[in-house]
Formats: structure tokens, sequence, C-alpha cells
């Protein structure tokens, strides 16, 4: 599985980009949780670990889940790999 780093990096968007911004189709669900923990770039993202992100109150796998889609979708749009 590739790590969130990655698929970061895919999307070719600047890591100061702010998630709220870029991320459009995450629901508040997803967003409200990363916000919470101060997670509001791509780049602060892009430090995280699937782990790390686990531990997150309110953010559980199936949100991971919907995030990790939300940042392939972008990368394919980008033309980086699936």
């Amino acid at each position: 599985m590739t790590g969130i780093r990655d698929l970061i990096a895919q999307t070719r968007l600047d890591p100061d980009v702010l998630i709220r911004a870029t991320l459009t189709g995450l629901t508040w669900h997803v967003r409200k949780p990363l916000a919470d923990a101060e997670i509001t770039t791509l780049g602060r993202l892009a430090e995280e670990t699937d782990d790390s992100l686990l531990a997150l109150p309110g953010l559980g796998q199936r949100r991971l889940d919907a995030l990790r889609a939300e940042l392939e979708r972008i990368a394919q749009e980008k033309g980086g790999p699936q």
C-alpha cells in the first residue's frame, strides 16, 4: 500500500496548499479531525503515517480510506501513478 507521503507527492501539488482548498471531495467528517490536530496543509499531512492518522480522535479506517481515495483521485487527474 502506498504511503500518505507518496500519495501526496503523486498529486504534484504544493505542500503549503490547504487541505480544505484542495481535497474538495472530502466531507467535514474527514477534514475536522485533521483540522483539530492542526493538520491543515498537504505538507503537514505528508508528515503523518497511517497509524498516526488512525490515532486521531474521529478518524477511523473508513475516513482514512476516504482520504487516501481522494489523494489517489487527484494524483490520477494530475497524471501520476495510480
